[in-house]
C-alpha cells in the first residue's frame, strides 16, 4: 500500500511538536503530529504502559499478541527486541503469534485467550475474565485491556494512514518525559 499522508518534517515543526519527536523520534510520532492535540498525549499513555502495574514480560505478551492478530509491522518491529529483552524467547513468541495454547502455561494462556477475545470479539467473556482473575488483580486486568486497546488503536492509525515502518527502531530513552 503506499502511503496516504505526507507525515510532517522535521525541518517543518513548530518548537512544540519538535519538543514532542525528539522524546520519541519515530514515524509514529510524525504520523501523530498531523492531529492538533493528539501527539504528547498518546505517546504518555504509551509510556505510562512501561511503569504500569504489569511486568515487562506480561506487557510485551499484550504487545507481540495484539500486533499479530493486528496485522501491525510496526508494532513487531518495535516490541520483538523488547520482548527478548524481557524475557521472552523466539519459541515463546511464536506461540503467543500462533496462539498456541498448549505450548504455554495456565497463566500465559488465560493472558493471551483474554486478550484475543478483547481483539476479536471487542470485549471479553465471563470466563475468560475469571479466567485472567485467577492470576491477575482487578487492576492489573484494567491494565490489560487498556494496553491491548492502546496497541491496536495505535496499529489501525498507523496502517489506515499507511505510515511506513521507521528504518531504524527509534529509542525509548525519553519516552516517560512525554506529558500531556
Amino acid at each position: 500500500m503506499s502511503q496516504r499522508v505526507t507525515l510532517t518534517e522535521v525541518s517543518d515543526m513548530s518548537a512544540e511538536e519538535l519538543n514532542v519527536y525528539e522524546k520519541f523520534q519515530s514515524n509514529l510520532t510524525r504520523a501523530l503530529l498531523l492531529t492538533k492535540g493528539s501527539a504528547a498525549p498518546h505517546l504518555a499513555l504509551g509510556a505510562s504502559f512501561t511503569v504500569g502495574l504489569l511486568s515487562d514480560l506480561d506487557r510485551e505478551v499484550i504487545v507481540m499478541r495484539v500486533a499479530k492478530l493486528r496485522e501491525s509491522a510496526f508494532e513487531r518491529q518495535i516490541h520483538y527486541p523488547l520482548a527478548l529483552k524481557a524475557g521472552l524467547d523466539e519459541l515463546e513468541i511464536e506461540a503467543i503469534e500462533e496462539g498456541d495454547f498448549a505450548r504455554m502455561d495456565d497463566k500465559r494462556a488465560a493472558l493471551v485467550r483474554y486478550v484475543d477475545e478483547c481483539m476479536l470479539r471487542h470485549r471479553a467473556s465471563e470466563a475468560a475474565f475469571r479466567a485472567l482473575n485467577e492470576h491477575y488483580s482487578q487492576n492489573e486486568i484494567a491494565e490489560v485491556t487498556h494496553l491491548a486497546g492502546h496497541c491496536a488503536m495505535t496499529a489501525m492509525y498507523l496502517d489506515s494512514l499507511a505510515i511506513p515502518l521507521d528504518e531504524e527502531n527509534a529509542s525509548w530513552g525519553r519516552l516517560t518525559e512525554i506529558q500531556n
